[in-house]
């Protein structure tokens, strides 16, 4: 089941962080959503078609943005990074202060899991340290299956957060071997930062990452929506037609294909997951470039479809007349698509539905927790996100 990745605006591999990001992506797509899909991680084709680098280019570096100088966003600073991902969980559960206990005892153990795990991969800074977590999100997966309501989570008086911790990975260290992989998420650096984010977590004024979540917000915006813009547009004038078609279009088509070709017997289902303008890159391919390609499964992930055919900007034209009424009226199946899910945060302004245009989308709110520009990527940043993806494909 080959799975390709086509990534949205602003990715450029010359930027901080471009690599570790992939990074990332492949090992959970690999280990949090093939594996449970009954792939072997091992073997699974996974790619990502870059077009980056033929986005948008400055004439004059962007000197048109507002200020004296465009200044960058440092995601490699740790202590920013944990104040970023502490004020998303607070505004993610209301609360200044956010208890495991609690979470377990009123949302569920599993939502406490998750919540650490998310928060590990919030804070972790290497590829190194995604797949321990990886590891680990899946050792703790199946204790929940055999413990889904743990007394030590559950109490009244609710442990505080490092404790839980603990209490957690002492119940991962008793699974049976062929369970648990231990010995790749000892208690190293990455889990000591994620066990100071979370005591902090449990005891955090509302304001505490206000400094540092302005700093990583507003520096950037504007550049990043000047170079979102950007490459929509270039997009646009250059894609071509079927018959001369663009750099762009031309370079993930043949990704597209190259994973086609790589199905094979057992393994014959194609996954296509496109986020932000990658989405409407594969829709338009997939509707006018490429019809004949069949795609078992696709995933829009923030993305731009719904409104793109809104506005009518396809290169495939849709039916006359089409739609005389906007309340009802859809766009068929597409037939070389099978299942379809568009995934959106309300929190994304660059993200947008689709079921009510399409008949064969079924559009999926997930709440990544980030505010502003931030919650565009969020997605992935978060085992959980990978989980609940694979349960709706498997629907």
């Amino acid at each position: 089941m080959p799975i390709v990745f086509v990534h949205g605006v602003n990715n450029r591999k010359e930027d901080a962080g471009f690599a570790d990001d992939v990074a990332r992506k492949k090992e959970f797509l690999k280990t949090l959503l093939a594996a449970p899909l009954g792939l072997d991680p091992s073997k699974v084709a996974i790619s990502f078609p870059y077009w980056g680098g033929e986005g948008v280019k400055f004439l004059w570096n962007q000197i048109s943005l507002p200020g004296e100088k465009v200044e960058t966003l440092a995601l490699a600073l740790p202590n920013r990074e944990m104040d970023l991902w502490l004020s998303e969980v607070q505004k993610i559960f209301g609360e200044n202060a956010v208890v495991l206990g609690k979470v377990s005892r009123e949302q569920g153990f599993a939502e406490a899991v998750d919540l650490i795990w998310d928060t590990a991969a919030a804070t972790a800074n290497s590829p190194q340290n995604i797949e321990k977590i990886a590891t680990a999100y899946q050792s703790s997966q199946r204790y929940i299956e055999k413990n889904p309501a743990p007394s030590w989570a559950m109490k009244a008086e609710p442990l505080p957060n490092k404790v839980f911790i603990d209490a957690l990975l002492k119940g991962l260290d008793e699974l049976p071997t062929n369970e648990k992989k231990l010995e790749t998420f000892g208690l190293s650096d990455w889990l000591t930062s994620t066990k100071e984010a979370l005591s902090r977590l449990g005891s955090a004024p509302g304001d505490l990452a206000t400094g540092g979540l302005l700093a990583l917000g507003r520096k950037s915006a504007h550049q990043k929506a000047s170079r979102f813009l950007g490459d929509v547009f270039v997009y646009l004038k250059n894609r071509g037609t079927v018959d001369a078609q663009g750099v762009i279009v031309k370079d993930v088509l043949q990704a597209f294909r190259d994973a086609d070709a790589a199905k094979k017997l057992g393994d014959d289902k194609l996954i296509i997951i496109g986020h932000s303008l990658g989405g409407v890159i594969t829709y338009d391919i997939l509707s006018y470039f490429a019809p004949d390609l069949k795609v078992d499964y696709l995933v829009t992930i923030g993305s731009q479809v719904g409104l793109f055919e809104e506005m009518s900007l396809y290169s495939r034209e849709l039916p006359a007349g089409m739609p005389t009424d906007p309340k009802t009226d859809r766009i068929a199946a597409s037939p070389n698509v099978g299942k379809w899910l568009n995934v959106f945060d309300t929190n994304d302004v660059f993200s947008f539905s689709a079921e009510g245009i399409y008949k064969n989308v079924k559009d999926f709110q997930y709440d990544t927790g980030y505010g502003g520009l931030g919650a565009h990527g969020g997605y992935f940043a978060r085992p959980s996100f990978y989980k609940r993806l694979q349960a709706r494909l498997l629907a």
